[in-house]
């Protein structure tokens, strides 16, 4: 292992362990058992380290997807299945590296990291949408933005993941793939709504019932619940 990457291993178990606010550059080169001189010709900074952290891991994860793409899935299910399939397998194989991601994960985007990511996105989602055009072009696939079709995608699985990471879900999160993946297909087929169509509003009240007698004195009461359309 290099000392870049010693480096990095090392900055990764001290994030993990003591969090990135209170891990210094100093705990990071005694953990790597690099010299100051090594360290700091490849780093300027915790935060030089951690942007490159953060972009060698998602650059991992591209990997990933771009392989899916190279298969050359001929349907919507078959990509949607790639992408959710690697997604969870990934953070399920790098548990250190998606808490690293999800909880302490940071980087400048004017740095070279973040323009390194960026470019990284733009590159993937561009790959992805050459892969759903021709879906797109016989109707099945809604023609959305690229990142509403990343966030319907990706998007309810990074949720479960923040949970399972957190230990707040049992078992495998690759468990919870079959439905992520209906989800997902079925949100891109979906057909949307007119223009500013949404469902109608309802108002909740109470309505009072008195029953009088012939001098308008009130015999009985009671209130029953009702629930309206205020545009009827």
């Amino acid at each position: 292992m290099g000392v870049r990457d010693r480096v990095l291993h090392a900055a990764l178990e001290c994030f993990s362990e003591d969090g990135y606010e209170h891990t210094t550059i100093a705990r990071i080169r005694e953990r790597s058992g690099v010299s100051n001189g090594a360290l700091f010709h490849h780093f300027s900074s915790k935060e030089a380290i951690a942007g490159a952290l953060y972009a060698d891991t998602i650059g991992s994860i591209h990997e990933g997807y771009r392989q899916v793409l190279s298969d050359g899935p001929d349907t919507l299910a078959d990509v949607v299945d790639g992408f959710i399939r690697h997604q969870l397998e990934w953070i399920e194989a790098n548990p250190v590296r998606a808490r690293f991601l999800y909880s302490q994960g940071r980087i400048d985007w004017s740095s070279e990291y973040g323009r390194r990511v960026r470019s990284m996105n733009s590159d993937i989602a561009e790959a992805y949408r050459d892969r759903l055009t021709p879906l797109i072009a016989r109707g099945e696939v809604r023609d959305l933005p690229m990142t509403v079709m990343v966030a319907i995608v990706t998007g309810p699985a990074h949720a479960l993941a923040a949970q399972w990471l957190a230990g707040q879900l049992p078992g495998a999160v690759v468990d919870f793939a079959d439905d992520l993946i209906d989800a997902a297909v079925a949100g891109l087929r979906g057909v949307p709504g007119a223009a500013g169509e949404h469902a109608p509003r309802r108002a909740e009240g109470r309505v009072r019932v008195q029953l009088l007698d012939a001098d308008g004195a009130v015999l009985a009461e009671t209130e029953i619940g009702t629930s309206v359309n205020p545009s009827a």
